[in-house]
Order: C-alpha cells, then structure tokens, then sequence
C-alpha cells in the first residue's frame, strides 16, 4: 500500500485538476483570453516593456525546474523495468518483468505476454499524462499570476504620470476599471485552483513520507531508484512552492500598487480625482485564498522572522527544511506503528 500511495496520489491530483479545469471550462477561457489582450496591449507600447517583462526569469526558472524534475520521474519509471529486462537477458539469468507501476488489476497478467505488453503500454500512456498535466496546470498557474502582476505594474505607471488634463476623469475610470477586472482575474483563479492547492498542500508532506519510508524498507536501491526518489520528491516541493511564491509575488506587487497609487500626483489634480484615489486606496491587496479558507502565499507553509519584502528571497531554502521536518515526523509515526506490529 505504501509503495503505491505515492503514484495513486499523483493520479488522483491530475483526475481533480481535468475535472476543475473541465468544469470550469468558460471562466478558464475568459481568464485567458482577459490577461492575454491585457498583455498584447501593453507589450504593443515600448514604454511598459520592462514593467511587463519583470520577473519572468524568475518564472521561467521554476517552470523549468518542475518540468525536467515531472519528466525526469516519468522517463524512469517508464524505462527502468526495460533496462532491467534488457541487464538481464545479457547476464542469461531469469528475467523479471516489472510494471512501470505498482497495481492490482482484475485478470492474471503472464510474464512477457500480450497482455503484460498492453498493459505496459497502458500504464506507460497513463504515466505521460500525468507528467503531462502535471506540468501543464502547476505552470499555468504562475503564467497567469505573471501576466496579472504584470498589468499591476502597468496601472502603477498609469497613475503615477497622470497629469492634469481635460480627461482625467475618463482616464481613471479606465484605469479603476482595469483594476476591478484583474480582480476578477484573480476570483477565477482561486476558483479553479482553490481545491488543487488544499490538495497539493495535504499530500506534500505525506508523500515525502513514504518515499523515506520506502528507503528505510529497502536493503539494496539502485541508482536508478535513488534519481527517482530523489526526483519524486523534489517535484513535489518544487510544484507547492510555485503556488506559494507566486501568491506571494501577487500580494507584494498589490500592495506596491497601493504605494504608487499614494504617491501619485493627486494633489494637484481636482476634487473627483482625489475622491477616486480615495475608493482606491480602501481596496484590499489582491490575494488568492485557497477554498476560502487559507492565503495563498509562502506563509501558509512557514512561519520566520523576516520583512515581507525577503520572505520571497529566503524562504525556499526555509520552505525545503520545514516541508522536510514534517515529512519526518510522519516517517517516524510509520516507523513507530511498523515496531508495534513486529
């Protein structure tokens, strides 16, 4: 049970993540839709490059981690079973026809069989969809809060050289009318990604576990089996921390639209524009709350003694060890219960 939990859970992630983007098909196709004019429009202006662009090093980076790590773990579980098979018919010792993975199923499969050959094809498919969606959705996710980040910034420089003109009442409608569309962007993402997250958030800690659990079990690993483990459980780490940071990112770039929205040159400008940048500043920061009931940011998973503004810097080393610390005390709980029953 324990050598299957981790797959199964994976399974069970990718099942919830097509049921919820299924689901909620048109509201996933207006979110896209929204951000990508939102950005084509201020990638179109030479002036809001650099604000559009920023942080996408940083975004690129982690999806680049989480796909090789996704497909790392995918290749060798669909591959270590043939080399084993490959190893043993050069040494001429009987041969041992493992399964990419570790299942029950209803019919007797006979060694080296059609259909043992069909089901590994089956499970082989399975195991591609999975890397599939797997880094498809978690990326998709930071691609959005990127471009929505993005346009924050956009607004930022909106409001900051606005000047006194015949047509600032219809510039700030535009521009609070942007805002309360972002916000919308924001409430759609949360929508669909809310239960995925609490998800993510539940299984981390407990499939770290029983990859340890499956080391201590084991009295000879290869190494093969040591990349894989090891890939296994950075995917996990790395696919929570996209979520975390991005909402983190998120909060911070609102509240620093906060901050130019009050530095803005609103004293010299009329009684309706001061009463506009009043309603403004009453906003809360934009925020994802996973199923309306926790923050989505990197203080859902930690707790340290540093400014808002280093929490993003430092806290992926932090987030590791305490993600780490609580997978070990689940090993510990599993060892204790394997001594009781021995």
């Amino acid at each position: 049970m324990v050598k299957g939990f981790s797959l199964g859970t994976s399974f069970v992630s990718i099942a919830l993540k097509v049921f919820l983007f299924t689901f909620y098909r048109e509201s996933s196709i207006e979110l896209h839709t929204t951000l990508h004019n939102y950005h084509k429009e201020s990638m179109s202006d030479e002036n809001l490059h650099q604000f559009v662009l920023k942080r996408v090093t940083g975004f690129s980076r982690l999806t680049l981690i989480l796909t090789v790590l996704v497909y790392n773990g995918c290749f060798m579980y669909l591959f270590i079973p043939l080399i084993t098979i490959i190893v043993e018919k050069l040494q001429h010792v009987p041969i041992t026809y493992l399964l990419p993975v570790t299942a029950l199923y209803p019919w007797e499969i006979s060694p080296g069989g059609l259909l043992y050959t069909l089901t590994y094809i089956y499970e082989g498919y399975n195991i591609l969809c999975l890397g599939i969606v797997t880094c498809g959705v978690d990326s998709l996710f930071g691609y959005y809060i990127f471009h929505i980040i993005g346009q924050l910034r956009v607004l930022s420089y909106d409001i900051m050289t606005i000047k006194s003109a015949c047509n600032v009442d219809v510039l700030i409608r535009k521009w609070i009318k942007k805002f309360v569309v972002l916000k919308g962007c924001c409430n759609i993402l949360q929508k669909i990604y809310g239960p995925i997250i609490v998800w993510q958030i539940v299984t981390n800690s407990a499939v770290i576990c029983t990859v340890l659990f499956q080391i201590s079990q084991a009295k000879r690993l290869s190494l093969g089996r040591y990349i894989l483990i090891i890939g296994y459980s950075g995917t996990k780490i790395i696919q929570t921390y996209i979520y975390s940071w991005a909402g983190s990112v998120l909060m911070l770039e609102s509240e620093g639209l906060s901050e130019s929205v009050y530095f803005s040159n609103w004293l010299e400008q009329c009684q309706r524009f001061k009463t506009s940048i009043l309603f403004i500043l009453t906003q809360k920061p934009l925020k994802i709350t996973a199923a309306s009931c926790m923050t989505v940011s990197t203080e859902m998973f930690i707790m340290v003694i540093f400014p808002p503004k280093h929490i993003v810097k430092l806290n992926v080393f932090i987030y590791l060890f305490q993600t780490l610390n609580t997978a070990v005390s689940y090993f510990f709980l599993l060892k204790t219960f394997e001594e009781q029953q021995s």
